[in-house]
């Protein structure tokens, strides 16, 4: 039984939460994307990471990367970063706004974000 509107299963939370942390790799690979090289070409970035260009898996990302933008939308500009920083780089939420607004957000955008990714 949920607690809320906003409740998602323990697993789907999890796949949000960490899909939400990949997001520098997924940006990496929609950048590689742009780039017109051959299939299966390695493509390095400046800090030595290699990218392997499958098509399969430079569209799967954009897609990812899209439905995290589509559920950004839904939270007010002022928290979207902040809530994003907390859950990708575990920084403490700011003190503009009190604790429970900032888990109220971060249900909402973890909720769209499962709604997008068709988990819900």
């Amino acid at each position: 039984m949920r607690k809320n509107e906003y409740s998602v299963p323990k697993a789907v939370y999890y796949q949000c939460i960490w899909l939400i942390k990949d997001m520098d790799r997924l940006r990496k690979l929609e950048a590689v994307s742009n780039y017109a090289t051959r299939k299966d070409e390695l493509v390095f970035f400046m800090d030595d990471d290699e990218v392997i260009r499958d098509p399969e898996v430079l569209e799967k990302a954009k897609w990812k990367l899209n439905c995290i933008r589509k559920a950004l939308i839904r939270i007010p500009e002022e928290y979207r970063q902040t809530t994003l920083d907390c859950i990708t780089y575990n920084i403490p939420y700011s003190d503009m706004a009190h604790e429970n607004t900032w888990r109220k957000w971060r249900q909402i955008l973890i909720w769209e974000l499962a709604k997008n990714l068709f988990l819900i």
